[in-house]
């Protein structure tokens, strides 16, 4: 039997290991193709560095990949079969935002690269108390480093708005996302609801990191739309 081909790309200081679970419970029917962000200083860059070399493209981005996936698909809306944006909302940072950001940065070069406390985490997660996904999240912003995270941050700060481009846009995009994810704009995704034909799907969750607590749903995702 041949494999259905989807395209995956991660988040922000996350790595392969973010879609292990769901790849484990997918293996009999799709090829995974992992594909790297590349390190560039916008947005901009970062898509046109990525280069796909197929048609009929089905594409899955997860929080920050969410959003460069969305983005590459609007460029190269002839190549597209389906998108899955994954907790991630495709609009501007707000000031509040943006501040924090600059501020990491700041204390990054001041002071030196630290990963992420138990608390930030546990934000991030709905069972507050798995010590071995803590630990993974730790691991993975361990392992892209300083480096890394200081050019993540300066070309992703400032991004735009894809309200504009997304409502003009036929691709088939399709959201995935938990109702009380803190990290998300709840009025955008309203907003976008309403002006649109896409199919949003929320889950009962405040959970960030849904491929990895949440990989019974993706699954189930995942074979309904590819």
């Amino acid at each position: 039997m041949t494999k259905k081909r989807v395209y995956l790309i991660t988040g922000f200081m996350c790595d392969e290991r973010v879609w292990n679970k769901v790849e484990t419970l997918l293996h009999d029917s799709y090829e995974f193709i992992h594909i790297s962000i590349p390190n560039e200083n916008s947005f901009e860059k970062i898509v046109k560095k990525i280069n796909i070399e197929d048609e009929n493209i089905n594409l899955i981005g997860f929080s920050l990949g969410g959003y460069i996936a969305s983005y590459y698909a609007l460029k190269n809306y002839l190549k597209i079969n389906k998108v899955l944006v994954i907790s991630s909302t495709l609009c501007s940072l707000n000031d509040d935002e943006i501040r924090q950001r600059e501020f990491a940065l700041e204390l990054v070069k001041e002071y030196g690269f630290s990963i992420l406390n138990d608390k930030k985490i546990k934000t991030l997660i709905e069972n507050k108390n798995d010590n071995s996904l803590i630990a993974l999240i730790k691991d993975m912003y361990k392992n892209n480093g300083k480096e890394k995270f200081i050019n993540l941050l300066q070309s992703t700060t400032y991004r735009k708005d894809l309200s504009n481009m997304l409502q003009k846009s036929n691709t088939d995009f399709n959201f995935l996302y938990s109702e009380d994810d803190i990290l998300l704009d709840k009025n955008w995704i309203d907003t976008i609801k309403e002006n649109t034909n896409f199919l949003f799907e929320s889950i009962p969750s405040d959970t960030h990191m849904i491929p990895l607590e949440k990989s019974d749903i993706l699954e189930t995702k995942i074979r309904q739309l590819f």
